[in-house]
């Protein structure tokens, strides 16, 4: 995160200037609907624009009808960040020969929060058979099984070809249920 320097911002209020903010601002655009998406040729361009970008933190993306761009700049507010970095991007863009689409969206957040954002996990905390088989203190063949048979055992939140994912909490809401150990036993006929 970018930040000002206590000296810095001093001065800023004895000059009679604002404090400004970093923002993140994302524009994003899209190849009109009339015009038939095509893979951006302009791979080099995306390549120009990153490099056009770079003293603003820039990030460029770009695929089959679309291209975006995130840059960091300094704004006293959330619409005088839109309109900076919106201008910023859309000269670098057409600078760096990127196609000329329209924006589609165009958003600042302060810094500050972009920060939070990424603090915080974007997946769910997820277990692979051998954790899941951890956490019910079973082999992952005994694992295995109790995943066929028992329908109270959670559903995979994703099925790979490599195996099973579940939600960590759901495997161990169902670790803590009452479990009897061992095998459960079968009717014995009675003798007579």
């Amino acid at each position: 995160m970018r930040t000002v320097s206590g000296a810095q911002q001093e001065q800023e209020e004895r000059e009679g200037v604002s404090v400004m903010d970093w923002f993140s601002v994302h524009l994003e655009t899209r190849a009109p609907t009339a015009q038939a998406p095509r893979v951006l040729a302009e791979d080099a361009a995306a390549d120009r624009l990153m490099d056009l970008l770079a003293g603003y933190d820039g990030i460029v993306s770009a695929d089959a009808g679309s291209w975006d761009a995130t840059i960091s700049v300094r704004a006293p507010t959330t619409s005088e960040a839109v309109l900076k970095g919106a201008e910023i991007i859309e000269s670098e863009a057409s600078k760096a020969g990127m196609p000329r689409w329209p924006a589609v969206r165009v958003e600042a957040v302060l810094q500050d929060i972009v920060d939070e954002e990424n603090a915080r996990p974007a997946l769910p905390d997820i277990v692979s058979a051998p954790e899941a088989a951890e956490i019910l203190g079973v082999s992952p063949q005994r694992l295995h099984q109790i995943a066929t048979d028992n329908e109270a055992f959670p559903e995979p939140v994703y099925e790979l070809r490599a195996g099973n994912l579940w939600l960590r909490a759901a495997v161990e809401a169902f670790a803590s249920r009452e479990r009897k150990p061992g095998r459960p036993r079968s009717a014995q006929v009675a003798a007579g």
